[in-house]
């Protein structure tokens, strides 16, 4: 067994999978983050049908679907900030138009270009066996982006995350950084599509955030154990994957929501301890 995982690493689609799991793992509970402080956790789905957009768009064209998809994300993303700021409510009160919109221009370029509806869903089934060079090299700049921002810009997000409200109060670009932060939620979610599939994106995002949110309670704690889950809960299901011949989606997803019940049973012994006392 040691080695022909040891013989997998010289071959090209596994190296892809490894390094885009690794980068992801420490990036991506970033946007997990981000989408529980901002409740958009209900933005996701928005998303995914305007990714759902750009696949159909790219089938139309004949181009790389990954291009299209992170392309109609973004302006997804963007719009929802604009809707949401402005009338001082969480994001996911605009979503519906949002969706339905989507839904509707999607169908109608399958209807007009004969091209079945199912063959665009399948663009975003997810297989991080199945990268090319191009979707590694994406991942990478998406990780690299976000890590930019949480350097660039790790005092105003905090403020952010806290209170809009405050943050513009005391000098804060309190805007641009909000449409950063949306911005780099929908394109990550958009990356994530194409590594677990629509359906199982939570497992590199979320839920490395939920396990870090019982280990860490300041800002900076959470962002290091997010890392940390995310790094181990895509790495332990790649692992296992190969072991017991799973999916290596649903195998990062449960391994993800193991560690998740393990971190909140912990926290619960923890608080039980500390009341006898």
């Amino acid at each position: 067994m040691e080695l022909t995982l040891l013989n997998l690493f010289f071959m090209p689609f596994f190296y892809r999978a490894f390094m885009v799991l690794l980068a992801t793992g420490v990036a991506f509970p970033v946007l997990g983050t981000f989408i529980l402080n901002l409740e958009l956790v209900p933005a996701r789905f928005a998303v995914m049908h305007a990714a759902l957009l750009g696949g159909a768009i790219a089938l139309l064209l004949g181009v790389h679907p990954m291009w299209t998809a992170m392309a109609a994300c973004a302006l997804t993303g963007l719009i929802i900030a604009m809707i949401s700021w402005r009338r001082k409510v969480s994001a996911g009160g605009s979503l519906g138009l949002v969706m339905t919109l989507c839904l509707g221009l999607a169908f109608i370029i399958f209807y007009k270009s004969n091209v079945h509806a199912i063959t665009a869903f399948n663009l975003f089934w997810g297989n991080i066996l199945a990268l090319t060079a191009q979707d590694t090299v994406l991942a990478f700049i998406v990780t690299g982006g976000i890590i930019l921002f949480l350097v660039c810009a790790y005092k105003e997000i905090h403020i952010v995350l806290y209170d809009r409200d405050l943050a513009q109060a005391v000098g804060v670009m309190a805007k641009l950084i909000y449409g950063g932060i949306m911005l780099l939620v929908c394109l990550g979610v958009a990356v994530a599509m194409s590594i677990t599939g629509a359906l199982l994106l939570d497992a590199v995002t979320i839920l490395p955030a939920l396990a870090a949110r019982e280990a860490g309670k300041t800002f900076k704690s959470l962002i290091a154990w997010g890392a940390f889950f995310g790094v181990l809960m895509n790495m332990a299901g790649l692992a296992l994957s190969f072991v017991f011949d799973l999916p290596v989606s649903p195998a990062i997803i449960v391994t993800g929501a193991f560690i998740v019940f393990l971190t909140r049973f912990i926290t619960l012994l923890k608080e039980r301890k500390y009341v006898k006392l």
